[in-house]
C-alpha cells in the first residue's frame, strides 16, 4: 500500500493531482489511479474531486495527519539507499535571476555529467516565485529570507560589493571614504537600497545614511551593465562582480572597508519532510558550488 498511500499524500501536500504530478515527477493518471486504490481498499472517501477543486474529507485529513511522518520516514530511507546514479525525474528550480552565470551554469553541468537522466526545469527570475503555488520543489534565494512557513536552509552567506568602472574612478578621485558616498551617483537595485549602511574596517565601524535615491533598478543584470558604463557607484554581489572585476569591467571601490550587512543564499523547500532524493540531489549541487565559490566571495567583500 505504500505507493498508493504515498500518491494520497504528494496530492494532498501539493493541493492538486496536476501539482502533484510536476512535483513527484509522476503522471497525473497514475497518481489518480493510486490513489481511487487506496480508497478501495480503506473503503472510504478520501478526496471530493470535480473538474475545479480538490477537497480532502475528514478520513482523509485524519489519515494525513496520521501516515506523513511514518511514510515521509519510509520514503526518505529508501531515497538514502537508492544508488545516486539511478535519479531521475524532473524537479522545477526558482531561483534568483543573479545566480545563473555564476551557480547555475556549472550545477547543470554537474547535475548533466552526475545524474543524465535527471531534468532540471529552472526559471531564473527576479521576483520572489511563490513555490507552492505555482508547483517548484526547489527554491535558491538570496538576500534576506522573511518570515515563511517555507523551510530554508542557509547555502552560503555574502555581503555586497561596492563597484564602479575605470573610468567613473578615474572621473571622482574625491571618493575616500563610506562617508563620501551620499554624495556621488549610487545606482540600486530594490532589493539592496536601504537608509542606512554600515561600513567596518578592523575594529571601526561607520553608519553612512543614504537618503538620496537616484537610479533603482528591478533587474540585477540592468544595474550591473550601469555600473559598467560609468553612470555611478553599485552595491553588488560578489557572485555578479567577480567576473566583471577579474575582467576589468568594473572596480572594487574602497577595498579596505566590509559592507557590514551579512546576507545568504537559500535553499527552499515547502515542506521539511518528503523531499524526493532528486531534488535533495539538486539543493547539495547549489550548496557544494556555494562552497567552491565562499573564498572567493570573502575577498571581494574585503
Amino acid at each position: 500500500m505504500l505507493p498508493q498511500l504515498a500518491a494520497f499524500l504528494a496530492v494532498v501536500e501539493a493541493g492538486s493531482f496536476t501539482a502533484a504530478a510536476r512535483r513527484t515527477g509522476t503522471d497525473k493518471s497514475l497518481l489518480s489511479r493510486r490513489v481511487k486504490a487506496l480508497e478501495r481498499a480503506l473503503g472510504v472517501r478520501l478526496l471530493n474531486r470535480t473538474t475545479r477543486s480538490l477537497d480532502v474529507t475528514p478520513a482523509g485529513k485524519r489519515l494525513a495527519e496520521e501516515a506523513r511522518d511514518p511514510v515521509a520516514d519510509a520514503l526518505a530511507a529508501l531515497g538514502r539507499t537508492r544508488s545516486p546514479d539511478n535519479l531521475e525525474g524532473t524537479v522545477r528550480v526558482a531561483s534568483a535571476q543573479s545566480l545563473a552565470q555564476a551557480v547555475w551554469v556549472p550545477v547543470l553541468a554537474a547535475l548533466r555529467r552526475d545524474h543524465p537522466n535527471l531534468r532540471v526545469e529552472l526559471s531564473a527570475v527576479e521576483r520572489l516565485m511563490p513555490l507552492v503555488d505555482e508547483g517548484y520543489e526547489l527554491g535558491v534565494r538570496v538576500g534576506r529570507m522573511p518570515d515563511s512557513s517555507l523551510i530554508s536552509r542557509k547555502l552560503a552567506s555574502w555581503s555586497h560589493v561596492l563597484v564602479a568602472s575605470p573610468d567613473w574612478v578615474r572621473a571622482h578621485p574625491d571618493l575616500q571614504s563610506p562617508a563620501d558616498l551620499p554624495e556621488h551617483w549610487m545606482l540600486w537595485s530594490q532589493g539592496s537600497q536601504a537608509q542606512k549602511w554600515t561600513f567596518q574596517r578592523g575594529d571601526e565601524r561607520l553608519e553612512v545614511r543614504m537618503d538620496r535615491s537616484h537610479l533603482v533598478y528591478d533587474a540585477s543584470q540592468l544595474l550591473t551593465e550601469s555600473a559598467r558604463a560609468g553612470l555611478g557607484v553599485a552595491a553588488l554581489p560578489p557572485f555578479t562582480v567577480a567576473r566583471e572585476i577579474a575582467e576589468g569591467n568594473l572596480v572594487r571601490l574602497l577595498p579596505q572597508w566590509r559592507v557590514a550587512h551579512e546576507l545568504g543564499i537559500y535553499g527552499v523547500t515547502p515542506h521539511r519532510t518528503m523531499v524526493p532524493a532528486r531534488v535533495r540531489a539538486v539543493l547539495e549541487a547549489v550548496r557544494a558550488r556555494a562552497s567552491d565559490l565562499a573564498p572567493q566571495w570573502e575577498e571581494l567583500s574585503g
